[in-house]
């Protein structure tokens, strides 16, 4: 399932490895959840995210870190992988002002 999300990017990289392993790193953060008494601040997470996804972000680089609206995934490895779930980014761009998807401007024949 795929779901929208409204994130505070801070950075990103990618990578592309000899054996044809490719991939990119979306790093956000968000504040503490006020419930979770063991936790103070700001906390970093890291979702993984497809290789092109970093040539969505050079828009958003010199506003890092900036507000971004992603869409994730969340992904589950193999048993044999260690049955590790994570976030997978499948899109990036910058919010518009309702902070809903973006549209493109209706077009109109008035001059």
């Amino acid at each position: 399932m795929i779901n929208t999300i409204q994130a505070h990017v801070i950075g990103a990289s990618r990578y592309k490895m000899d054996n044809g392993v490719q991939g990119a790193k979306i790093s956000i953060m968000q504040a503490a959840s006020a419930e979770n008494e063991n936790a103070l601040g700001n906390q970093v997470s890291v979702m993984t995210a497809p290789y092109e996804i970093f040539d969505q972000l050079h828009a958003a680089a010199p506003h890092m870190p900036c507000a971004m609206e992603l869409e994730i995934e969340l992904r589950t490895s193999s048993a044999a992988a260690g049955g590790k779930t994570v976030l997978h980014v499948l899109a990036a761009r910058k919010p518009n002002a309702t902070g809903s998807p973006q549209q493109p401007a209706p077009q109109s024949d008035k001059k």
